[in-house]
């Protein structure tokens, strides 16, 4: 197995296992929310990928979430 086949396979698994994790977590995959919004919004700006997740947890964890 060469170099480059064997970065490939290591990436290719740390990809599966990213995939898995955050499935695990629930956390929702940006770059499909990306994608839904340059589909069916193409008037609004995407956030940043720190501001959707910094917003996401706002609305989670944060003052105003809602809670049981």
């Amino acid at each position: 197995m060469t170099f480059q086949a064997a970065w490939k396979w290591v990436k290719d698994i740390f990809q599966i296992l990213l995939y898995i994790g955050k499935g695990i977590s629930n956390l929702p995959d940006y770059q499909a929310y990306v994608r839904h919004l340059k589909e069916n919004h193409p008037d609004r700006t995407p956030p940043t990928e720190k501001e959707f997740f910094a917003e996401l947890l706002e609305n989670k964890y944060g003052a105003n979430a809602k809670r049981c």
